[in-house]
């Protein structure tokens, strides 16, 4: 048992993530929901948050239309060693379906249901925390469209976290899910 555990906590941080059952699960019921889904005319886009990217957060996403005025997207973000905490690792899944108000995806207001998976591994006040996140939450946001492929997207999210960390054990939170200004291309 001891060589099992060992042997998880040496794995990279991405192999981590998605050994997760939870990870599993949230991933098979995207990519499920999107092969389920019609798609009559689908939008592509890619982006990465500036917010985030200004803290030292690595970060991608795409984002896909599937409905007439809804859109699935999902975003990787990673930080080691960032210029604000020095002491901080982690890496994070989120997936967010988004439904336009405008009736055109991507395009002005939007309300969105989102998930959040992670690990974590930071030290603050002297304290070690190291463990693993998961949860779910609201997101409100706006995208202003500043040509026919570019967007910036500005949002805002809060919800549930429940982490799991060695030293306190189990815990939940009401804490904000995302928040961000997102620079996004379009494809077609």
């Amino acid at each position: 048992m001891k060589r099992s555990k060992l042997r998880l906590l040496s794995m990279p941080a991405a192999r981590r993530l998605l050994s997760m059952p939870a990870a599993r699960r949230l991933l098979s019921l995207l990519v499920g929901c999107a092969a389920a889904l019609p798609l009559p005319a689908q939008k592509l886009a890619a982006g990465v948050d500036a917010l985030w990217l200004a803290t030292g957060m690595a970060n991608i996403g795409a984002e896909m239309t599937v409905g007439r005025a809804s859109t699935l997207s999902l975003y990787f973000m990673g930080i080691s060693h960032p210029w604000v905490n020095t002491d901080m690792k982690g890496i994070a899944l989120q997936p967010e379906w988004r439904y336009y108000l405008s009736g055109r995806p991507m395009y002005h207001h939007f309300i969105g249901i989102g998930a959040i998976t992670g690990t974590y591994n930071f030290k603050f006040n002297n304290k070690l925390y190291n463990g693993s996140a998961a949860g779910v939450g609201l997101t409100f946001g706006y995208v202003l469209p500043l040509s026919a492929r570019l967007n910036i997207d500005l949002h805002a999210g809060y919800g549930l976290i429940h982490a799991q960390d060695r030293e306190r054990g189990k815990h939940n939170y009401m804490l904000p899910t995302r928040a961000g200004v997102t620079v996004s291309y379009i494809f077609r």
